[in-house]
């Protein structure tokens, strides 16, 4: 029950927050995401009947959390001996995946500090081991709040961004992660928030 309240803030709004500053600094593709909304919204606040429509929105909120999962490592146990790249894996091991590393691997994402909303196209998810993209987790463990919170994140940034853009303040720094019990903006996200006329 702990996990499941805290999900539905905390989580969510730092990947909101890192949504919203990574938007601020790519200005093209939130021009790309304002077009969406105002050809799927056409100025009405988004509903869950939008969400197969808002593909975009999406693959924004899919690319945040390549680069900024608030669960950026979890924990599996080995139920039995094991061996990954030449390393033995005794049964019932802890075995700590670390998803802010795997989700900048370059095998898997060509110059992977970039941030890049098309690595999420069905062509490019098809291509991807299935594994190599996991801020939920995977398997069995899979974070029971997954779809939840896929569906809040769409949801939230389509119905603020409809409105508004974000603007970066003059002189602000670029904003490290900080990895606490969940992967925070260091020091916060100051941003401004400008009106703009949703079609």
């Amino acid at each position: 029950v702990l996990n499941i309240c805290i999900g539905a803030y905390e989580t969510t709004t730092n990947t909101l927050s890192w949504a919203f500053y990574l938007l601020a600094r790519h200005p093209g593709i939130e021009r790309a995401l304002h077009a969406e909304l105002d050809r799927v919204l056409g100025g009405r606040n988004p509903a869950f009947a939008d969400l197969p429509h808002l593909t975009y929105t999406r693959m924004i909120i899919d690319e945040t959390l390549r680069l900024y999962s608030p669960a950026y490592q979890f924990m599996r146990r080995a139920r039995v001996p094991d061996e990954i790249g030449g390393y033995a894996i005794p049964a019932n091991a802890n075995i700590l995946i670390n998803s802010y590393l795997l989700h900048r691997h370059p095998d898997f994402w060509p110059d992977p500090e970039r941030f890049d909303p098309e690595r999420f196209t069905p062509g490019q998810i098809a291509a991807r081991p299935k594994h190599a993209y996991i801020p939920f987790g995977s398997g069995q463990r899979v974070c029971i709040g997954k779809h939840f919170a896929l569906t809040e994140l769409t949801l939230v940034l389509a119905t603020i961004a409809r409105g508004h853009r974000f603007v970066l303040p003059d002189g602000q720094p670029e904003v490290p992660p900080e990895a606490l019990i969940t992967l925070h903006p260091k020091g916060g996200v100051h941003l401004r928030f400008e009106r703009r006329e949703a079609a």
